[in-house]
């Protein structure tokens, strides 16, 4: 559906999609070279991302693909020491005259900023546990959720929980916080 209508997809493959994660990760990663690198530093650590591409086999069990990727992970800390280690695979729509390694390593970091919302809303707010069943209800309360974290990091909080845990404290902080109190 979503190339029917002229659309491309960049998706990570998880392992419960078990054939298309056992044929991306058969594909010859270790003599693939790097197409990208980004580092980052910053929250006490640097963090080093690589990105591998081939074009899509033509046996691959998901429509519409015409590249693949492979992304490693590694996070340090500032004095080099080794904190964490992650790889992830995925599929992209376009080719690679739309998407370079480049344009496919930002799409997939871009994806973080959204699941990191989820997560907040998932453990903090234990959206997942929430028995409002009405019509309207689970997406008026998540859109109270996204409210109350986007005022948080507009006051300058960026520790989510503490700052929502600051911010129950006083019943007047929220109005404070979204310019509705004096």
């Amino acid at each position: 559906m979503i190339r029917a209508r002229g659309g491309h997809f960049v998706f990570p493959v998880k392992e419960n999609r078990g054939a298309l994660f056992d044929a991306l990760d058969a594909l010859p990663w270790r003599d693939t070279e790097i197409a990208h690198t980004s580092t980052e530093v910053g929250h006490g650590r640097i963090t080093t991302r690589t990105i591998h591409v081939l074009p899509a086999p033509p046996d691959l069990p998901f429509p519409h693909v015409s590249q693949v990727w492979l992304i490693e992970r590694h996070v340090t800390g500032r004095d080099g020491t080794p904190i964490s280690a992650v790889a992830q695979l995925g599929v992209a729509s376009p080719d690679d005259s739309l998407a370079t390694p480049a344009d496919l390593a930002r799409y997939n970091r871009e994806h973080w900023g959204i699941e990191v919302l989820h997560w907040i809303r998932d453990t903090l707010y234990r959206e997942d546990h929430s028995r409002v069943r009405t019509r309207s209800g689970p997406r008026v309360l998540a859109s109270l959720r996204n409210l109350a974290i986007g005022a948080l990091r507009l006051a300058g909080r960026t520790d989510i929980t503490e700052a929502t845990r600051w911010a129950c404290r006083y019943m007047s902080r929220p109005f404070t916080i979204l310019g509705l109190s004096s």
